[in-house]
């Protein structure tokens, strides 16, 4: 198990923001010797999991991955369920649609549906979003228990990635207030100069989080007055995919009752 365990460790290193790794990255990365890494990369590549560049001898991602990482997407029930939706919300507002789930302790962008004005960010899905710089970050962690949200903030560093980037504690901390009152949260830059980004949580039993509807829009085409209007969108979206996945009382939008929009936080 321990070997298991080891192997498994190299193959998850394909899934950070690198996607083509070399033996000497991994060595390097993990503390193993380049012997073992190699040895694991070739049976990885036997087996069609990972595939080598035969001219530069780096590795990354096989047909036999991707194709047992689709049937996350076809037989998960969040995943099947949001597809149709999302791309109902690019007809409705004409912007790519996108929904972020948790893994651990990060957030994996996990499915899109292309609008017309996509801006070409480098994020990708099955990515790995940091936590206090994109919008599904940011509303994840509004609503999860405040020792949670404590212990991710100490373990990730708050590091700039344009110059939009929040990078005091104390200023993420007053966002993700403003995100638990409002139910949903915006990333103006702070990823890809010039792009916007808008999300809503999505609920299931016992009105936890489980995955973050949104969209992405060049900044330029929606004016901020105009936000309010498109979280109203994504919240009905929101709430029939909740509703679906069973959450019985979906807290935000027009629907929801007076005593209901404010939700506590959950694990």
């Amino acid at each position: 198990m321990k070997s298991l365990s080891t192997a498994l460790r190299v193959l998850m290193e394909f899934a950070g923001d690198e996607p083509v790794l070399g033996v000497g990255d991994l060595a390097e990365r993990l503390g193993l010797p380049k012997g073992q890494i190699s040895k694991i990369l070739s049976t990885f590549r036997a087996h069609g999991i990972l595939i080598q560049d035969p001219a530069t001898r780096r590795y990354t991602v096989g047909l036999r991955a991707f194709a047992l990482g689709s049937r996350f997407v076809n037989y998960h029930p969040l995943a099947r369920e949001a597809l149709p939706i999302l791309r109902r919300l690019v007809e409705q507002t004409g912007h790519s649609g996108r929904l972020s789930i948790m893994d651990g302790d990060q957030v994996v962008y996990l499915l899109q549906s292309e609008g017309p004005l996509l801006i070409d960010t480098g994020w990708r899905v099955g990515m790995f979003l940091p936590l206090h710089a994109t919008t599904a970050g940011k509303v994840t962690l509004a609503f999860l228990e405040p020792a949670r949200v404590d212990e991710l903030l100490a373990r990730h560093e708050l590091r700039p990635i344009t110059p939009s980037t929040i990078t005091d504690e104390s200023e993420l901390r007053q966002q993700l207030e403003d995100i638990r009152r409002k139910g949903y949260g915006t990333s103006l830059g702070e990823t890809t100069q010039g792009l916007g980004t808008l999300g809503v949580p999505v609920f299931g039993p016992d009105n936890k989080i489980l995955a973050v509807l949104g969209i992405a829009y060049p900044m330029q085409s929606v004016a901020r007055s105009g936000i309010p209007r498109l979280a109203g969108i994504l919240h009905e979206a929101a709430r029939g995919l909740s509703q679906r996945l069973g959450c019985r009382v979906y807290p935000f939008g027009a629907a929801a009752k007076p005593a209901a929009r404010r939700l506590a936080p959950t694990s």
